[in-house]
């Protein structure tokens, strides 16, 4: 074992891996618990993720572009310098995400424009992963210059946290809990590992300001939602949940986003009384969601009804149970009601009964995860557990008066992709929450047919009640309603599990609200053709590769093009592997660290065996640039079919493997010419930047993950042909 030494006198103790180790740890750790805050603070989309995600990798590519310190004694006492912030600064971020709705001047839960969101998403990243990045050249000086060495430490760093963080600490500790650990062990750490004389009380502060967390998580979290109160609060594997009160009125926040209030008797009927008013003969009836927040209560209230109940995170039935009034928990316990604690589309697509309602009774699909309850393949798996003459409803946001263009869209997406699997068999209720019923036999919106059956089954209903169907269901009101979908042109924007349309046009209608910049780009690219979005950038790369291979040709700047490309490549399919499973397992939110653990797992793997190689041969990279033009063909016919669990890990570790080889086989080039570092892993995580930023927010809603793969199948292939060329000279 090589022994370092400090500026002062004494061994170290520890291996000098340790720091790269430390270094993976402390940035997958970090990254996962800033995420899960971020989502919290703003609304947790996929959208906000990759503007997260790709500052991230933007500030950690920058940072580790930064020349190293000129000694491995400067390096080591940098270093030690260097994790103390950072720790320090983690702490202070997830404070400062806390609070992030203050610091903004708007209301707890407020919505916030995307301009908003990636500002802090910048600073976070600014404050954390620019110091993180030039961590790697610091511990590259200190390892004497072994760059894949340290890439190996570090991957396997990043695999350990995403495992001890999704086995360990998110099931047992909070947010703030977990963020303590991990804070406060890796100051321990870095103060073992390197023994700085002069950060000792920089890195005692880091300790003790990270296991402040800890205590304070609670307080933090009720100042940050005053003036409401916080009754209660769980971090699940699942999401965020916070439950507040203002005045009589209790709301149930999931990860910022309004699940659903009591009392909200309005929302509750509109939710069961349509469908179930639509038949005489309703014995069973589905309700996804809504468990909680009275529609049980307002099912039960039909004669010989019984309801299954399906719920994805069992702290909302707890929850419930804490807090509800008696006559929500004496629905909860009735013998005609069962509650089944798993993923609602899983369980509808495995049941074998029939019902004669199914009733979806969750928020609009601003997530990737809800949008999976919108599809075209949920609507048909819908269809299938119907039984004879059966009913599906839903209801979305809507407006009492006025239906404008981003929110007609934004309605015809979906409603259209209901007329895609029931044909003509669909109605729709207008008003401020829009109710939408499908069925394959007869539908009634006349307000004499409902009134007389609410009064023959002696409902004991107020806003769906004789007194104010009338006008609800008033023809004109229901055929300017219709119009307006008509005129919102989404109708032909199918929404798919694997292209979330509606999810993209929901969130045009969320950026619509705020104006400015970003609502104009959305829109732009939502009247764009494919074309200029996908295969004009395709065409456009081609011409810079040709350009390249001769600008280049004796060059090591020709071995950072394959770099470029995998970092945007394997980005994508991280994006693209986390919503496929969002859209077949529904719920991505708990297994990303070990999605991540499985890419960063591979990342050793193949680095490991390109560092194995002592003589890497002109056949290396053309081999394994083959090597992703064949598995990102393999994911093409992967992601949509209906495989196991395990494939989207698999392909995820066959991507990092790829990766890790790919890396080291090129850096190792490139440092016989240009003995920086921080060069490779630089341009890595910029190209990353790239392709998280451009595909989460544009691409995969808009065109879908099948065509982005295919397309990244091609920009692959002409890489290949490019290191082809290139290798030969």
């Amino acid at each position: 074992m090589r022994s370092m030494r400090d500026d002062h006198p004494g061994p170290v103790g520890l291996s000098p891996r340790l720091p790269a180790l430390l270094l993976g740890f402390m940035a997958a750790s970090f990254q996962i618990y800033l995420l899960r805050e971020f989502a919290a603070a703003f609304t947790g989309n996929e959208l906000v993720f990759g503007l997260v995600l790709g500052a991230w990798l933007l500030m950690g590519g920058i940072g580790s572009l930064l020349r190293p310190a000129p000694r491995p004694e400067a390096a080591r006492a940098r270093l030690a310098r260097l994790y103390g912030i950072a720790v320090i600064l983690f702490a202070t971020g997830l404070a400062l995400l806390r609070f992030s709705h203050r610091l903004l001047g708007a209301l707890p839960a407020e919505t916030t424009g995307l301009v908003a969101a990636l500002g802090w998403a910048v600073f976070l990243a600014l404050l954390l992963s620019f110091p993180l990045g030039h961590a790697f050249v610091l511990n590259a000086g200190l390892l004497g210059g072994d760059v894949a060495r340290v890439y190996i430490l570090e991957s396997a760093g990043a695999a350990a946290a995403g495992l001890a963080v999704h086995f360990l600490l998110i099931p047992r500790l909070s947010n703030w809990q977990g963020a303590a650990v991990v804070g406060g062990g890796a100051a321990l750490l870095a103060f073992l590992a390197l023994k700085p004389a002069r950060a000792k009380p920089l890195l005692a502060a880091a300790l003790l300001l990270a296991a402040a967390l800890a205590p304070a998580d609670r307080a933090a979290l009720a100042w940050a939602w005053e003036p409401l109160e916080v009754v209660d609060a769980e971090d699940t594997p699942y999401g965020k949940l916070v439950v507040v009160r203002n005045a009589e009125q209790m709301t149930l926040y999931d990860n910022g986003l309004a699940v659903f209030s009591r009392p909200d008797l309005g929302a509750a009927e509109d939710a069961v009384h349509f469908a179930l008013l639509q038949r005489d003969d309703i014995d069973r009836v589905l309700l996804i969601g809504g468990t909680a927040n009275g529609c049980l209560e307002e099912a039960l209230k039909h004669p010989g009804v019984r309801v299954d109940c399906v719920e994805l995170d069992p702290a909302v039935i707890r929850l419930a149970r804490d807090r509800l009034p008696s006559p929500s928990l004496t629905a909860l316990d009735d013998p005609r009601v069962r509650i089944f604690l798993r993923d609602g589309r899983t369980f509808l697509e495995r049941s074998a009964d029939r019902y004669g309602a199914i009733l979806l009774n969750l928020p609009d699909p601003a997530t990737a995860q809800i949008n999976r309850y919108y599809t075209r393949e949920f609507f048909a798996a819908a269809r299938e557990k119907l039984a004879p003459g059966g009913v599906l409803s839903f209801v979305l946001t809507g407006s009492e008066n006025y239906i404008g263009r981003s929110l007609a869209r934004y309605l015809a997406s979906i409603v259209g992709t209901l007329a895609d699997v029931f044909g003509a068999g669909i109605r729709v209720v207008p008003g401020s929450s829009v109710v939408v019923l499908a069925s394959e036999g007869t539908l009634s919106l006349d307000p004499e047919v409902l009134s007389a059956k609410i009064t023959r089954l002696g409902l004991a209903t107020t806003f769906v009640s004789p007194g104010m169907l009338p006008f609800r269901l008033a023809p004109e009101r229901v055929e300017q309603l219709s119009d307006a979908l008509t005129a919102g042109g989404a109708e032909d924007r199918i929404n798919l599990d694997l292209v979330p349309a509606s999810y993209y046009f929901q969130t045009l209608l969320w950026a619509g609200q705020f104006g400015g910049l970003e609502a104009k780009v959305l829109q732009a690219a939502a009247r764009a053709p494919s074309f200029w979005l996908l295969d004009a950038p395709l065409a456009a790369a081609a011409l810079a590769l040709v350009l390249l291979a001769w600008v280049l040709r004796r060059s090591a700047g020709r071995f950072l093009v394959p770099i470029a490309v995998m970092g945007f490549t394997t980005i994508v399919v991280e994006v693209a592997v986390f919503i496929a499973f969002q859209a077949r397992f529904g719920y991505v939110y708990g297994k990303i660290p070990l999605l991540l653990a499985s890419f960063m797992a591979g990342l050793v793997a193949g680095a490991v065996l390109g560092r194995a190689r002592k003589r890497p041969g002109r056949a290396d990279l053309p081999l394994v640039q083959a090597g992703f033009v064949l598995l990102l063909l393999a994911a093409f016919a992967a992601l949509p079919g209906s495989g196991g669990e395990a494939g989207p890990f698999a392909l995820l570790a066959g991507f990092g493997t790829l990766s890790g080889f790919l890396f080291v086989a090129a850096n190792t080039r490139i440092l016989r010419e240009v003995p920086h570092p921080g060069l490779g892993y630089g341009v890595d995580l910029i190209a990353s930047f790239a392709g998280a930023v451009v595909v989460s927010a544009l691409l995969i809603p808009l065109f879908g993950i099948p065509a982005l793969l295919l397309r990244l199948a091609v920009l692959n292939t002409l890489v290949l042909l490019f290191t082809l060329v290139t290798s030969s000279r």
